[in-house]
């Protein structure tokens, strides 16, 4: 019977070469998991943010009074995004749409709810920072833009 040559270290050394994949893997669901979870919370708060810009429905502030319609549809994207984001770093947009749905050529970054019947965009982004460096090297300044964007029609409420 031949006795088998010292296998002492061929555990450590396999389990040196495997290691790192292995922590690359978990970082990388854990990284994804955070990205897709903000990603859907980004496209609830813009869809939340349409469903009271389409029926002209305006908020109040602490004091009672009325937002404007922008302000109010800017406010309710905020707070349901604020679960997994800053809702300071959203960048909201609210524009009128082409007649063919596209941007418009003269848009000027300026919010505008549109009167009744018009047809209408929210177009929310946010810069998702990746938590693991090492997977962040694999895209463009370790971001991964997040943007959800709705078209819709005011209905015809009262202004």
């Amino acid at each position: 019977m031949k006795r088998a040559g010292n296998n002492r270290g061929t555990t450590a050394v396999e389990f040196a070469a495997v290691l790192p994949v292995f922590i690359m893997l978990i970082l990388g669901i854990v990284d994804f998991g955070f990205y897709f979870f903000v990603q859907h919370t980004v496209q609830y708060a813009t869809r939340e943010g349409t469903r009271l810009a389409l029926t002209g429905g305006k908020l109040k502030d602490s004091h009672g009074d009325f937002l404007s319609r922008e302000a109010s549809i800017v406010t309710t994207i905020k707070d349901h995004a604020s679960l997994a984001v800053d809702p300071e770093k959203l960048n909201i947009n609210i524009f009128p749409v082409a007649i063919d749905y596209s941007d418009p050529d003269d848009w000027n970054g300026q919010s505008d709810a549109g009167k009744p019947g018009a047809y209408m965009r929210v177009r929310t982004s946010y810069t998702y920072e990746l938590l693991t460096p090492m997977i962040g090297a694999f895209f463009p300044g370790g971001n991964i833009l997040v943007q959800a964007e709705s078209t819709y029609r005011n209905e015809m409420f009262d202004t």
